[in-house]
């Protein structure tokens, strides 16, 4: 990910922010190239994303350092039942949630077989 904000005021000042790729120098395409990897969001950890994963208790564990796209809490983030699917959790783990929130239309050959009624 990049820091679009910063990544547009670092092209602005090397004068390129509106100019076409086509009508760029060989130079300038070196200052765009350089501006897109210096300015990285600062969310992403130096050590990349980390995945989420499944407790020795069977708890979903999803870290604050996890892609944004694993975060249920925010508008942008997937819901739990997409995330236990993607990392292929065992039915046993993914089935505690299903009933903690009621969801009875899930069995244990639909969510393997990923033919889930939603």
């Amino acid at each position: 990910m990049i820091n679009l904000p910063a990544l547009a005021e670092r092209l602005n000042e090397y004068g390129i922010l509106n100019k076409s790729f086509m009508d760029m120098t060989k130079t300038e395409i070196l200052l765009m190239v350089s501006a897109v990897f210096s300015n990285p969001d600062e969310s992403i950890p130096p050590e990349g994303w980390s995945p989420p994963t499944i407790d020795d208790r069977g708890r979903l564990l999803i870290d604050f350092a996890a892609h944004p796209k694993y975060h249920w809490w925010t508008p942008e983030g997937q819901s739990i039942y997409e995330t236990l699917i993607e990392i292929n959790a065992p039915w046993e783990v993914a089935k505690k949630y299903f009933d903690s929130k009621g969801i009875t239309q899930i069995t244990e050959s639909n969510y393997v077989d990923r033919s889930l009624p939603f």
